[in-house]
């Protein structure tokens, strides 16, 4: 009969199996030393099996598919406030991306414009803003037509006509996507409409 009691005369010891007799939990590692292990002798075996096992790599891409589900996940990805990373955000109008991608779209406004006279933003109704390879901005704002031609120089301060006739507001919604590091700066949306 074999060790221990059971049969299998003809067996040999399995890798890493040491000769403790009548001990079924304990193995000899590769350096030599006795393993003894509180779940008996089959746990080392089933080690030994995993471990060469063409299924080792299955379950550890398993586990790491996991893991990475669970790092991009919306509870994982919140931001400050409970806001998503690469969502949309409210931003303040005074801040200096916003103040910075709101002059971009009203030079391209103007520029596109078939109107005589500069245009200049009367009210900023909304800014949202939104993290990505850079940053977008988008912006909903109301343009006044200024009593300065377009072939003037300091734009920035014309007035708005006094009469009815001259005025004429127009609601815009751009999308601009700014890459500061590049230093690039585009007009990926614009959607205008006269009031």
């Amino acid at each position: 009969m074999g060790r221990g009691g059971r049969g299998g005369a003809g067996r040999g010891r399995g890798r890493g199996q040491g000769p403790v007799a009548g001990d079924k939990s304990t193995t000899t590692s590769p350096a030599g030393l006795a393993i003894r292990s509180p779940l008996g002798r089959n746990s080392v075996c089933l080690r030994e099996t995993m471990a060469g096992s063409p299924r080792s790599p299955l379950l550890l891409l398993a586990a790491l598919a996991l893991a990475l589900a669970l790092a991009v996940s919306p509870a994982a990805g919140q931001g400050h406030k409970g806001r998503l990373v690469g969502g949309l955000i409210d931003a303040d109008v005074n801040e200096e991306g916003v103040q910075q991608a709101l002059s971009f779209a009203l030079s391209e406004y103007n520029k596109a414009s078939n109107d005589a006279y500069h245009g200049r933003v009367l009210r900023v109704l909304r800014v949202r803003k939104q993290v990505v390879a850079g940053m977008n901005y988008f912006l909903e704002v109301e343009i006044g037509r200024t009593t300065c031609t377009k072939s003037q120089a300091n734009l920035d301060n014309c007035p708005f006509p006094n009469q009815p006739d001259l005025q004429k507001k127009t609601l815009c919604s751009f999308q601009v996507y700014t890459v500061p590091w590049k230093g690039t700066t585009s007009l990926v949306k614009s959607s205008c409409r006269d009031e």
